[in-house]
């Protein structure tokens, strides 16, 4: 029989397990409950072999893939923290919409970062049946009795709001909700219940149940010395099932309002990373939730992801002002409540309105937010332009990682999401390691292209169409015009000379001058060149050797035409009810054998929704 099982099978099935942000644990003398300092030019070449991406999109820019900085405030201190999980919690605060009300990149996020540094809790969590909505995918929630509630996308709203960006509140004393989360996802360390809540002396107080079997646990909401914005619970062991009963002690008791709630270890130590999506949210929504200030600055994170906006100008005109006003009041609010905290803003890839009209303006609101983290000291995220830019999602959409809409992305989609982000942080951090530098500008150092083939399992070429360059000055020679072309992205080693290069590369030291913007012919180690090898060249072009132990390519096998490349692309399927491995082998002409070996399973054991490779 089929059962609602860990979801994160999907993930496996998906994806390979992501080596994520410094999860070096067991290479160079990392351990979760005691990270040491090394050789910062060791490690940094330890996780850097580390990086792994499964499958090769020609649209996607993986050689810019990078978390951008622009003064040593913006990240040094959270890469010097990350290093202390074994005696303080790491504390991030990824905030949405849509995209992460679900939770399906950001969870990815979470549990990598925990296998790696430690289990700090599940986080925020959040009745979201009570208001209206759903929850994310490792878990699910009910309610009973009447519940009012407010979303931030609600002009009118009626309850105050905070970290979560909804809020349930009722008056029927008999009243509750319940939570239940999918196996594996509480561990046996999730032992401290905080529930945010308005304690006032009218407040109804609560009954808390764990188990079945095991009688409630009451707690009062109408504690007076307590200065913090929950109630606490120190559970007695950890469970996978929370019901929550509004529990009226006193006759003037007349109300009961919730913000959320967030489960931890016991201790000061592991990760805890919190994801707070609401469908529809954008800037206007996030400056909506009053409460917002106060729980930030309780919660005290090291981490702030700013990852909303474009439902503020998707379906309306974009107003480059009116965004950047909200963008930097919602800085100036994290700063002043969480000093401590870096700050990280992404920005939305491109999307479409109604499926029809292509909203060009996801290059503007990337621009501003680039402006905006430069100006205020923030960490920037180029998500934009590392996932394709200007009309890529068709691309997306064609190779089944988004939705019809073309906004939202498929689950496959989303894990890429996933991965790019954390594979973002990985390159982001290898850099850091290796310059301590005060800015990390992602076109300053893209990575070359043999580098970037050894992070892909399966071989490719990265043939592309490239965009002409502008050139330095005005010239007559045709040829210093690329546009058809292969592409190649060389790290500069030391030693190098611009001349030496150009010979390599079959090309002429003023072409590489040209493509790279160098006034002269001095060159850094580290920087990245991009060369451009023309389809009509007459001469051959000398490409750089291979590294030892890869398989001879047949380029026009790997990746000629897209028409070529869905021909080579394996199907996938989601299992529904009733369905079993021999139902499946049977409808598409294979065995139950080649299912099981291509997808990883030990067992005949399938799970509602989990999505399979065909072979």
């Amino acid at each position: 029989m089929l059962q609602h099982k860990k979801y994160n099978s999907i993930v496996l099935l998906l994806l390979p397990p992501v080596i994520l942000f410094f999860a070096i644990v067991s290479l160079s003398g990392f351990s979760k409950n005691n990270i040491k300092t090394e050789d910062p030019v060791h490690l940094a070449a330890h996780i850097d072999s580390l990086v792994k991406y499964r499958t090769y999109y020609p649209f996607i820019h993986y050689e810019k893939n990078y978390i951008e900085w622009f003064g040593a405030e913006g990240i040094s201190n959270f890469f010097h923290k990350v290093s202390q999980t074994g005696s303080r919690k790491l504390k991030i605060l990824h905030i949405g919409d849509s995209h992460i009300q679900a939770d399906i990149p950001s969870g990815f996020v979470r549990e990598r970062l925990q296998e790696a540094f430690g289990y700090g809790g599940r986080g925020l969590v959040f009745p979201f049946k009570a208001a209206g909505t759903h929850a994310a995918y490792d878990y699910k929630t009910s309610c009973s009795g009447k519940w009012g509630y407010s979303r931030n996308i609600q002009r009118d709203y009626h309850y105050d709001m905070g970290l979560v960006g909804a809020t349930i509140h009722t008056g029927d004393s008999t009243a509750s909700f319940k939570l239940v989360f999918r196996e594996g996802y509480i561990r046996e360390n999730f032992t401290l219940l905080k529930i945010y809540c308005k304690q006032d002396s009218l407040s109804f107080d609560l009954k808390v149940k764990t188990s079945p079997n095991e009688a409630p646990v009451y707690v009062d909401c109408n504690d007076y010395t307590n200065s913090k914005p929950y109630v606490v619970l120190k559970m007695a062991k950890a469970t996978d099932t929370l019901e929550v009963f509004v529990n009226k002690t006193e006759a003037k008791q007349n109300f009961f309002e919730c913000y959320g709630l967030m489960i931890e270890n016991d201790e000061d130590r592991g990760v805890l990373y919190n994801s707070t999506g609401i469908n529809g949210a954008g800037y206007v929504s996030l400056l909506r939730q009053h409460n917002f200030a106060q729980q930030l600055n309780e919660l005290s994170p090291d981490l702030v992801i700013i990852d909303l906006g474009a439902n503020d100008f998707n379906a309306r005109g974009y107003n480059d002002a009116a965004m950047e006003s909200n963008l930097v009041r919602i800085i100036n609010m994290i700063q002043d409540s969480a000093p401590e905290a870096a700050i990280l803003i992404s920005n939305a890839q491109d999307i479409y309105y109604r499926r029809k009209y292509n909203v060009a303006q996801c290059k503007d609101f990337m621009q501003m937010t680039k402006r905006v983290a430069q100006k205020h000291n923030c960490a920037f995220y180029n998500y934009y332009t590392v996932s394709g830019g200007l009309r890529s999602m068709d691309q997306w959409y064609k190779n089944g990682l988004a939705r019809k809409d073309k906004v939202h992305l498929s689950a496959p989609g989303y894990y890429i999401r996933g991965e790019l982000l954390l594979n973002a942080m990985l390159n982001s951090y290898v850099m850091w390691l290796q310059y301590q530098s005060d800015t990390l500008i992602a076109e300053q150092h893209i990575i070359d292209t043999l580098e970037l083939k050894k992070y892909f399992d399966e071989e490719i070429n990265f043939k592309t169409v490239a965009a002409k360059p502008t050139p330095l000055a005005a010239t007559n020679h045709e040829d210093n015009d690329p546009v058809e072309s292969d592409v190649t992205y060389y790290k500069i080693r030391k030693g190098d000379n611009l001349g030496a290069i150009a010979e390599r590369f079959g090309v002429r030291t003023s072409q590489l001058q040209q493509w790279n913007a160098l006034s002269g012919t001095k060159i850094i180690a580290g920087a990245t060149l991009v060369i451009y090898k023309k389809s009509n060249a007459s001469a051959p072009v000398k490409v750089p050797e291979k590294p030892s132990g890869t398989k001879p390519t047949n380029e026009s096998a790997t990746m000629p035409t897209q028409t070529a490349r869905q021909a080579t692309t394996k199907k996938s399927y989601k299992v529904v009810s009733g369905d079993s491995l021999w139902s499946i082998a049977k409808k598409f002409n294979t065995t139950v054998e080649k299912i099981k070996q291509l997808n990883g399973l030990k067992t005949d054991r399938l799970n509602i929704n989990q999505i399979l490779l065909i072979p």
